[in-house]
């Protein structure tokens, strides 16, 4: 579910979340026969099943399992609108290229980030479009070029960190912005390589044939090809893909100078003559990867059920690296079973050069090939969601500062509130007034717009807690506690000039009771005399006028 539609997104998450729980319901009991059919509606309900889905049999176990989260859609709403989405989807609604590029997102936000890169404006430059983003509330401070300067060079080490499926992206035009932020590429050269790739078939079956068929040049190649993805498709599924293909080894050392293949018959303890062959090569680089792809899922549950025998069920798979947490004398794979050090100076004593940190990426991409160091989703939660959802944060919606609502409802326990931009608001019986407060309809009526003072964010509830006591608004905003996510106040701050601002708002609102002699606990805000949807302002003030 897309956030743009504020608070209104989570009754809509909860409502979805009720249907799919019926629907997982109906799918577990699919070969049950209900209470209100008979034989033959049972059976009729069988044979739909069964055209439906032809490839699941009656007596197969199949899981149905389906989640409903909240996204930011800011970029999907981007695309809605865009010349991009009229080009890709020319007959399809706004709405529903948006629930495209929301799911395009949450399956991989730099490919988003990067297609609305793409996009160029009249002038001829890129990423324009990322400018309509709210990264940060005071970018509008900065020059457009310099925050474009900066958007390019996120994108482009992000890029380098999770490497490009170059099958992918020139397959799909969504995925093609990717290949522009590959070092060594760029718009100009990244646009070519779809071309060669659409001339020869739409595919590579290897690094190595982007340079033999004669995708990139040799300069070109040798700096992009490290970050380049060789991985399975369609087209493929006949080839015998390099496994190291999909790593970030260069293929000068698995390929030129097959250090690599070198490492991996010694670790099977082949001979020398196994690495001469090279389907025999990428046979042991796979087992040998095989081995220490199951050393890495022994060493995390190993991990977790160390964790959780201390401290409970609380591990957080997130923050597991094993290149980082594991100790060296934990591994038990094969391949540390070599020395690497030595074989490096091995390799440089011959004239070779030195390849210690090449050799060692080889050994870590033997365990965790093009290893993705951006952590998994999840849904936003607490002051995240809020934050998402309301456009709201501590900075704006803190204890101590002045709102304006409508009264929505008047129940038992207070009155709710919708404040400005719909964020649901509350008023506690003890907040209505100084005096005690039997009913909530004493003091305010329904569609009576107030002004009150937030007492409390209740981010995770989606609610603000509001007052309009008197004593609350004669408070000074020191009084209020300062939330924690806030930077402190600056030490040259003028506390003094504070102090004068909250006397001379003091002073104009008890002006404005004593003009209207109004005493909050003793007067009904917007009572029958004024219609029922009129009243004045906690602090005095009148209503805005109605047309």
């Amino acid at each position: 579910v897309g956030s743009s539609g504020g608070v209104g997104s989570r009754l809509t998450a909860r409502r979805l979340g009720e249907v799919i729980a019926e629907s997982t319901e109906r799918w577990n009991n699919r070969l049950i026969q209900g209470q209100d059919e008979d034989d033959e509606d049972f059976e009729a309900r069988m044979d739909n099943f069964r055209r439906m889905y032809p490839n699941i049999d009656d007596d197969e176990d199949v899981v149905w399992k389906c989640n409903v989260d909240i996204v930011d859609d800011n970029v999907a709403q981007l695309f809605g609108r865009s010349v991009r989405g009229k080009k890709e989807f020319p007959d399809t609604a706004v709405n529903l290229k948006v629930a495209v590029a929301t799911a395009r997102w949450a399956k991989d936000p730099l490919c988003e980030l990067a297609y609305t890169w793409s996009a160029a404006s009249d002038a001829g430059v890129f990423g324009t479009e990322m400018l309509f983003l709210n990264i940060h509330p005071l970018q509008r401070l900065l020059p457009k070029p310099m925050l474009l300067r900066e958007f390019e060079r996120v994108l482009c080490n992000v890029a380098a960190a999770v490497g490009v499926d170059v099958n992918g992206a020139c397959s799909y035009d969504h995925m093609h912005g990717l290949l522009t932020f590959v070092p060594g590429l760029g718009p100009r050269k990244a646009n070519n390589l779809k071309q060669n790739v659409a001339r020869i078939g739409g595919a590579v079956s290897s690094r190595k044939s982007i340079l033999v068929k004669r995708l990139l040049g040799p300069i070109v190649y040798n700096n992009s090809v490290a970050f380049l993805r060789v991985r399975a498709t369609d087209k493929l599924q006949d080839q015998m893909l390099h496994p190291l293909d999909d790593s970030r080894c260069h293929p000068d050392v698995y390929q030129r100078n097959r250090w690599a293949v070198k490492i991996a018959v010694d670790a099977l303890e082949l001979g020398d003559g196994a690495a001469q062959d090279d389907e025999f090569a990428i046979s042991a680089i796979r087992d040998v990867m095989q081995n220490s792809r199951e050393e890495v899922e022994r060493l995390f549950l190993a991990t977790k059920a160390e964790w959780e025998g201390v401290y409970g069920p609380t591990f957080n798979v997130g923050t597991w690296d094993p290149k980082v947490t594991v100790p060296t004398e934990s591994w038990r794979d094969k391949v540390e079973e070599l020395d690497i050090e030595a074989f490096a100076e091995m390799i440089e004593q011959n004239g070779n050069g030195k390849w210690l940190s090449q050799l060692t990426m080889v050994k870590w991409e033997f365990r965790l090939p093009f290893e993705d160091p951006r952590k998994p989703m999840e849904p936003p939660s607490g002051e995240k969601l809020f934050k998402l959802l309301t456009g709201e944060s501590d900075a704006t919606l803190c204890p101590g500062k002045e709102v304006t609502g409508r009264v929505v409802k008047n129940g038992d326990f207070g009155s709710q509130v919708k404040l400005e931009g719909d964020v649901p608001g509350f008023i506690p019986l003890r907040n209505l007034a100084d005096d005690h407060v039997e009913s909530a309809e004493d003091i305010v009526s329904v569609g009576t717009v107030v002004t009150a003072l937030i007492t409390q964010v209740k981010m995770d509830h989606m609610c603000v807690d509001l007052s309009l006591k008197k004593e609350d608004f004669k408070k000074k905003s020191s009084e209020w506690e300062r939330p924690a996510s806030l930077p402190p106040l600056d030490d040259f701050f003028d506390r003094m000039a504070a102090l004068k601002i909250d006397e001379e708002k003091d002073k104009e609102r008890e002006a404005r009771l004593e003009a209207l002699r109004l005493t909050i606990g003793g007067t009904k805000i917007g009572g029958d005399a004024q219609g029922g949807g009129g009243g004045v302002n906690a602090d005095g003030s009148s209503p805005p006028a109605r047309r």
